[in-house]
């Protein structure tokens, strides 16, 4: 499955396209505009359960918001990320700098399509709002499964599409109901289990959060 769809054509298309790999002055931006809430990073933080000695994966991490409150959270752990785009490697560095020099935090440039990790090698792992942006669905949750640890669990986070949206809507790029069920149906495909979905209002968004285990 492939969780890319059609967006906004031209110049809108391509500041859109910055939230999935954030470049140049337009990527700082993007930067930006993600670090301006934390709601639905500590939603997903709460919904995987972070504990002391969990080494937990982010996939896309962006700014580093979830990074950061993973850390403070997996206190005798690990938190380890990848994201395609360099400015994002940089900011989410940035914010981290202290959990990075204490070893506890580790970000890399990378795509989900080939983790940089061994088999079994975390506890815990979550994407928000970055599986739309992946180059197939299917492929990068069968290497988030590969990198669990048996009964490990992963947390998706979804934007939904509000209704009626248009051609140069940006709510393009988020995701149907349809599509959900897509996913869902796709993580038990690639081995995960006890697949179920929670939804929230977060900053007048609804946001859905799909939970499994390795």
């Amino acid at each position: 499955m492939d969780a890319m769809g059609a967006g906004p054509p031209g110049p809108l298309r391509g500041f859109f396209e910055q939230f999935g790999r954030p470049s140049g002055l337009l990527g700082h931006l993007a930067g930006y505009l993600m670090s301006r809430t934390d709601a639905d990073d500590r939603w997903v933080v709460e919904l995987l359960d972070v504990r002391r000695h969990d080494r937990v994966l982010e996939v896309g991490f962006g700014p580093g918001l979830a990074v950061a409150l993973i850390a403070e959270r997996a206190t005798s752990g690990l938190v380890a990320g990848v994201d395609p785009s360099d400015v994002m490697v940089r900011q989410a560095a940035r914010r981290n700098r202290a959990a990075i020099g204490q070893g506890r935090v580790e970000l890399r440039p990378g795509t989900v399509s080939t983790l940089p990790y061994p088999d079994a090698h975390f506890t815990k792992a979550c994407a928000l709002h970055s599986l739309r942006f992946w180059p197939s669905a299917e492929d990068g949750l069968r290497e988030i499964h590969r990198v669990l640890a048996p009964d490990g669990r992963v947390v998706l986070a979804l934007r939904m599409r509000r209704a009626g949206a248009g051609r140069f809507d940006p709510s393009r790029y988020e995701f149907t109901d349809e599509e959900v069920a897509n996913v869902v149906v796709t993580l038990g495909s690639v081995g995960f289990r006890d697949v179920a979905t929670r939804r929230r209002e977060i900053c007048w968004q609804t946001i859905t959060a799909i939970l499994a285990r390795r």
